[in-house]
């Protein structure tokens, strides 16, 4: 999903702003999408190996002192958040003067075994790796900053609470674009000139690097929307793939409402629990039947000393 946002972001600006001929940014929007696959997959990553740094359904936005902060500590979770996201923002940029290679090799001619197109490459894989790596690290810090916990316990349904995450995320996405688009340009300025006597001859103007910064901010944004929020994953998985797979009706909100009307689930806040404990043991009996490789949890026996 991360893929088709980053590429479609990069179609619509080389297109309707940049006006770069269609074969050539359709190659360049492929090339990025799958930068972005890569990209977006190491933060995955570092979030399972972290544990617990991203929390988009059980937090908001605030952006005054004192407005329910739950003990977060602003500077703490800027570094968790600058931690995680900073890696994969390089890889973005690695896969972003990659795809720029391969461009230029099939629209201009250039050989990529060429030495100076390796060398080329090789001083863009670090500078675009800087970029993108330092300008993701700071925004999304910024914003973990900005987060407190909110509580889930207070939602009256889980239609009002899937509603409360849509307008977080919305305001999420709309903090996101313009901070990336800034970031990424002027971040991009900044680091070109310190490295351009060390590393030889680089350019970076700010009318590219606004579009450059356009492409990472609309797609970065779009990516974080869907796939690093409860509202966003709702919508790839309980709207699209799984009534597409058929294991979920199209419409999943009646279905649930028409479940609790008629006594199969409860409603204990913001979310639906079966009601009778024989339906879930029925349940897990046909899921365990249904799976051949399926093993029940096993736990070490309790030490009789323990408290």
């Amino acid at each position: 999903m991360s893929a088709l946002c980053i590429a479609s972001a990069d179609w619509s600006v080389g297109l309707l702003v940049a006006q770069v001929r269609p074969g050539e940014v359709v190659t360049q929007g492929a090339m990025l999408g799958l930068a972005a696959g890569l990209a977006f997959g190491t933060v995955y990553a570092a979030i399972i190996a972290v544990g617990g740094v991203f929390e988009p359904a059980r937090m908001r936005l605030r952006f005054q002192r004192g407005q329910g902060g739950g003990g977060r500590r602003p500077a703490r979770a800027f570094a968790a958040r600058c931690t995680v996201v900073l890696p994969g923002g390089f890889v973005m940029g690695v896969g972003c003067a990659c795809a720029f290679a391969v461009q230029r090799a099939l629209y201009e001619g250039r050989r990529l075994a060429d030495p100076q197109v390796i060398e080329a490459t090789l001083v863009n894989m670090l500078v675009f790796g800087l970029i993108f790596g330092s300008a993701a690290g700071l925004v999304f810090g910024i914003m973990a900053a900005l987060e407190a916990p909110l509580d889930v316990s207070s939602a009256a349904t889980p239609v009002h609470l899937l509603s409360s995450n849509r307008a977080t995320v919305n305001r999420q996405v709309l903090a996101l674009v313009p901070m990336l688009t800034v970031a990424i340009a002027l971040g991009g300025y900044l680091i070109v000139s310190l490295l351009r006597g060390h590393l030889g001859p680089m350019n970076w103007s700010l009318p590219d690097g606004l579009l450059t910064g356009m492409v990472g901010g609309l797609g970065g944004a779009a990516s974080y929307a869907l796939c690093f929020t409860a509202w966003g994953q709702w919508v790839i998985f309980s709207r699209l793939w799984l009534p597409l797979t058929g294991k979920l009706p199209w419409n999943t909100v009646a279905f649930l409402d028409d479940a609790y009307r008629r006594g199969v689930l409860r409603q204990t806040g913001a979310v639906y629990q079966f009601r009778h404990a024989r339906l879930q043991h029925h349940l897990g009996h046909r899921y365990r039947q249904q799976r051949g490789n399926y093993a029940p949890a096993r736990f070490p026996p309790r030490d009789p000393g323990s408290a």
